[in-house]
Protein backbone atom coordinates (compact mmCIF):
# COMPACT_ATOMS: atom_id res chain seq x y z
CA UNK A 1 0.00 0.00 0.00
CA UNK A 2 0.92 3.31 -0.68
CA UNK A 3 2.03 6.59 1.18
CA UNK A 4 0.04 9.08 -0.64
CA UNK A 5 0.24 12.76 0.57
CA UNK A 6 -3.27 14.07 -1.52
CA UNK A 7 -4.98 10.47 -1.60
CA UNK A 8 -6.67 8.62 0.56
CA UNK A 9 -6.30 4.72 -0.55
CA UNK A 10 -9.64 2.44 0.19
CA UNK A 11 -9.13 -0.53 -1.97
CA UNK A 12 -9.02 0.84 -5.93
CA UNK A 13 -10.40 3.54 -4.95
CA UNK A 14 -8.27 6.79 -4.02
CA UNK A 15 -10.34 10.09 -2.47
CA UNK A 16 -8.57 13.52 -2.62
CA UNK A 17 -7.83 14.77 0.77
CA UNK A 18 -10.25 18.26 1.23
CA UNK A 19 -8.37 20.92 2.04
CA UNK A 20 -10.34 21.81 5.28
CA UNK A 21 -7.88 24.74 6.26
CA UNK A 22 -7.63 26.46 3.15
CA UNK A 23 -11.08 26.17 2.42
CA UNK A 24 -12.41 27.13 5.77
CA UNK A 25 -10.23 29.89 6.00
CA UNK A 26 -11.00 31.55 2.48
CA UNK A 27 -15.05 30.85 3.12
CA UNK A 28 -14.88 31.79 6.70
CA UNK A 29 -13.15 34.81 6.14
CA UNK A 30 -16.16 35.86 3.44
CA UNK A 31 -18.66 34.85 5.81
CA UNK A 32 -17.67 36.88 8.82
CA UNK A 33 -16.19 39.19 6.46
CA UNK A 34 -19.42 39.75 4.98
CA UNK A 35 -21.83 39.51 8.38
CA UNK A 36 -19.75 42.31 9.70
CA UNK A 37 -19.98 44.46 6.83
CA UNK A 38 -23.86 43.91 6.94
CA UNK A 39 -24.62 44.66 10.67
CA UNK A 40 -22.18 47.62 10.81
CA UNK A 41 -21.89 50.02 7.87
CA UNK A 42 -24.64 48.21 5.72
CA UNK A 43 -27.37 48.87 8.72
CA UNK A 44 -26.84 52.79 7.45
CA UNK A 45 -25.94 52.40 3.76
CA UNK A 46 -27.83 50.29 1.07
CA UNK A 47 -24.48 49.77 -1.06
CA UNK A 48 -22.87 48.60 1.93
CA UNK A 49 -25.51 46.19 2.57
CA UNK A 50 -25.43 44.64 -0.21
CA UNK A 51 -21.89 43.97 -0.96
CA UNK A 52 -21.87 42.38 2.77
CA UNK A 53 -24.53 39.99 1.27
CA UNK A 54 -22.55 39.38 -1.65
CA UNK A 55 -19.50 38.57 0.20
CA UNK A 56 -21.53 36.25 3.08
CA UNK A 57 -22.85 33.89 -0.04
CA UNK A 58 -19.27 34.25 -1.59
CA UNK A 59 -18.57 32.74 1.96
CA UNK A 60 -21.20 29.34 2.41
CA UNK A 61 -20.48 28.63 -1.62
CA UNK A 62 -16.48 28.42 -0.66
CA UNK A 63 -17.62 26.21 2.91
CA UNK A 64 -20.21 24.00 0.83
CA UNK A 65 -17.03 22.99 -1.12
CA UNK A 66 -15.39 21.76 2.61
CA UNK A 67 -18.33 18.73 1.03
CA UNK A 68 -17.06 17.97 -2.53
CA UNK A 69 -15.29 14.25 -3.12
CA UNK A 70 -13.25 13.33 -5.87
CA UNK A 71 -12.46 9.83 -6.35
CA UNK A 72 -10.00 8.13 -8.72
CA UNK A 73 -12.07 4.54 -9.09
CA UNK A 74 -9.40 2.46 -10.50
CA UNK A 75 -11.77 -0.85 -10.70
CA UNK A 76 -14.00 0.52 -12.45
CA UNK A 77 -11.33 3.00 -14.05
CA UNK A 78 -13.77 6.23 -13.71
CA UNK A 79 -13.27 9.98 -11.76
CA UNK A 80 -16.19 10.09 -9.60
CA UNK A 81 -17.08 13.83 -8.48
CA UNK A 82 -19.42 15.41 -6.12
CA UNK A 83 -19.46 19.23 -5.95
CA UNK A 84 -21.33 19.69 -3.39
CA UNK A 85 -23.19 18.26 0.04
CA UNK A 86 -26.45 19.11 -2.34
CA UNK A 87 -25.22 17.88 -5.37
CA UNK A 88 -25.40 14.77 -6.54
CA UNK A 89 -21.98 12.29 -7.97
CA UNK A 90 -21.04 12.45 -11.34
CA UNK A 91 -18.59 9.95 -13.07
CA UNK A 92 -16.41 10.46 -15.77
CA UNK A 93 -14.88 7.93 -17.44
CA UNK A 94 -11.41 7.72 -17.37
CA UNK A 95 -10.99 6.57 -21.11
CA UNK A 96 -11.85 10.40 -21.80
CA UNK A 97 -8.84 11.50 -19.99
CA UNK A 98 -6.42 14.21 -22.24
CA UNK A 99 -4.41 15.56 -19.55
CA UNK A 100 -3.78 17.62 -15.99
CA UNK A 101 -3.82 21.52 -16.12
CA UNK A 102 -2.04 23.27 -13.11
CA UNK A 103 -3.02 26.94 -13.91
CA UNK A 104 -1.58 30.25 -11.98
CA UNK A 105 -2.40 33.99 -11.78
CA UNK A 106 0.51 36.29 -11.58
CA UNK A 107 0.69 39.52 -9.88
CA UNK A 108 2.53 42.71 -11.74
CA UNK A 109 5.70 41.83 -9.02
CA UNK A 110 5.47 38.39 -10.35
CA UNK A 111 4.07 36.50 -7.17
CA UNK A 112 1.90 34.06 -7.65
CA UNK A 113 -1.62 35.09 -6.33
CA UNK A 114 -3.86 32.01 -7.27
CA UNK A 115 -3.75 28.18 -8.39
CA UNK A 116 -6.16 25.81 -9.61
CA UNK A 117 -5.05 22.19 -10.60
CA UNK A 118 -7.42 20.73 -13.02
CA UNK A 119 -8.26 17.45 -15.06
CA UNK A 120 -9.12 18.42 -18.62
CA UNK A 121 -11.31 15.33 -20.12
CA UNK A 122 -12.75 15.23 -23.82
CA UNK A 123 -16.06 13.80 -23.56
CA UNK A 124 -17.55 13.43 -26.97
CA UNK A 125 -15.50 16.35 -28.53
CA UNK A 126 -16.14 18.93 -25.89
CA UNK A 127 -13.35 19.94 -23.28
CA UNK A 128 -14.54 19.52 -19.83
CA UNK A 129 -12.29 20.39 -17.01
CA UNK A 130 -12.79 19.14 -13.84
CA UNK A 131 -11.42 21.39 -10.61
CA UNK A 132 -9.38 19.00 -8.53
CA UNK A 133 -7.67 21.99 -5.76
CA UNK A 134 -6.57 25.20 -5.10
CA UNK A 135 -3.53 27.35 -3.90
CA UNK A 136 -2.28 30.43 -2.92
CA UNK A 137 1.36 31.93 -3.51
CA UNK A 138 2.69 28.39 -4.64
CA UNK A 139 1.67 25.74 -7.44
CA UNK A 140 4.40 22.98 -5.96
CA UNK A 141 1.66 21.27 -4.12
CA UNK A 142 -0.82 20.94 -7.18
CA UNK A 143 2.19 19.13 -9.11
CA UNK A 144 2.52 16.94 -6.32
CA UNK A 145 -1.20 16.09 -6.18
CA UNK A 146 -0.83 15.87 -10.17
CA UNK A 147 1.91 13.48 -9.82
CA UNK A 148 0.19 11.19 -7.45
CA UNK A 149 -2.51 11.20 -9.63
CA UNK A 150 -0.59 10.19 -12.72
CA UNK A 151 0.66 7.54 -10.33
CA UNK A 152 -2.76 5.95 -9.42
CA UNK A 153 -3.49 6.45 -12.91
CA UNK A 154 -0.44 4.45 -14.25
CA UNK A 155 0.09 6.87 -16.64
CA UNK A 156 3.72 8.10 -14.70
CA UNK A 157 5.62 6.59 -12.35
Amino acid sequence: MNNYKYFEQEGNKYHLKTQFVFIGFIGGLFLIGGLALVFTKGMTDKANMWIGIGMAVLGVMSLLRLTAKTTIDMQSNQILMKRSFFSSEVAYSLDNFETFLVSRTVSLFGLTMNGAGSMVMNINGKEKILLLNHSIFTIKPLNDMVNEALHIMKIED
